[in-house]
């Protein structure tokens, strides 16, 4: 149990602070590789009951997970707010120094902040306040060079991560979402805690070497992207902040300069070691 941690999220930092002392909570397995102390970025505060202020407007509906109302230069997300027991409101502000999480809800996991998408929420309202964008995509470090799998639901992220886990001298970063960066003039790629079916995550990053976009099919190929298509598919494939319209504007000058400075490939596999190999074989 704690009630204070700091983590570390594609080199952003969070202080979690339970000044109200909701609960203690474990920090779930995915997420201790992630607890690094230093300055924070995000100072996050946890409070029992709801906010004093009342939100006003709602901008933004994405049923029955979260809500996104503003007033007052605040942003009011609402999560599982039609679970009875679960609910709970992220209040952010402008600038995003600091954010504050009101539980409201009785249920056993209603005072735990790792129950549901709260911080991944808050990262991403970060990130679009012009610091990098969480792709769809397994991604994995080998010899010191980021690769990015990219594909929505059911592509064969997780088939992918499983296949590279078997490779000496390899790194899973993800196998469900990654967090793409600009840092000192160089993309980087992060790993994340939210991870998919196989279950593996890792607070490292590295310089973002190649994107391969998934495809399944008979037999394993790939072929050079150009154009238009990798920037389309990287934005379906990308969490976007479509309630903020600056957020928005960044996001799509982000995810065009990373598909014109980032090789982009076009993956057709079949689920075995030879997928692996082939690529292997594409990077050198």
């Amino acid at each position: 149990m704690t009630q204070n941690l700091t983590l570390s999220i594609a080199d952003i930092l969070i202080s979690v602070e339970d000044e109200g002392r909701t609960s203690g909570w474990p920090i779930p397995l995915e997420y201790r590789s992630f607890e690094l102390p230093g300055a924070p970025d995000i100072r996050l505060r946890l409070h029992r009951g709801s906010p004093a202020v009342i939100p006003a407007e709602e901008v933004f509906h994405c049923p029955p997970i979260w809500s996104l109302a503003r007033r007052n230069g605040l942003s009011f997300v609402k999560i599982y707010g039609d679970l009875r027991g679960l609910e709970r409101t992220l209040v952010l502000s402008d600038r995003l120094e600091s954010a504050d999480v009101y539980f409201s809800g009785v249920a056993p996991t209603g005072g735990d902040l790792f129950y549901g998408p709260t911080l991944e929420l808050l990262v991403l309202n970060y990130l679009a306040q012009g610091r990098g964008a969480i792709l769809h995509s397994c991604a994995v470090v080998r010899d010191g060079r980021g690769l990015v799998f990219v594909g929505e639901s059911g592509a064969g992220k997780s088939t992918l991560a499983r296949l590279w886990a078997q490779e000496k001298g390899v790194t899973i970063l993800s196998d469900d979402r990654a967090i793409a960066r600009k840092m000192g003039g160089e993309f980087r790629v992060y790993g994340t805690p939210w991870h998919g079916e196989a279950a593996v995550s890792s607070p490292l990053g590295a310089k973002l070497d190649r994107i391969f976009f998934l495809r399944h099919g008979e037999k394993n190929a790939v072929r050079a992207w150009t154009g238009t298509a990798p920037v389309s598919n990287l934005i379906t494939c990308s969490f976007l902040p479509y309630w903020d319209a600056e957020g928005m504007e960044f996001s799509l000058e982000f995810l065009t300069e990373l598909a014109a400075a980032v090789p982009c490939h076009e993956l057709t596999f079949t689920p075995d070691r030879r997928a692996v190999e082939l690529v292997e074989k594409i990077v050198g």
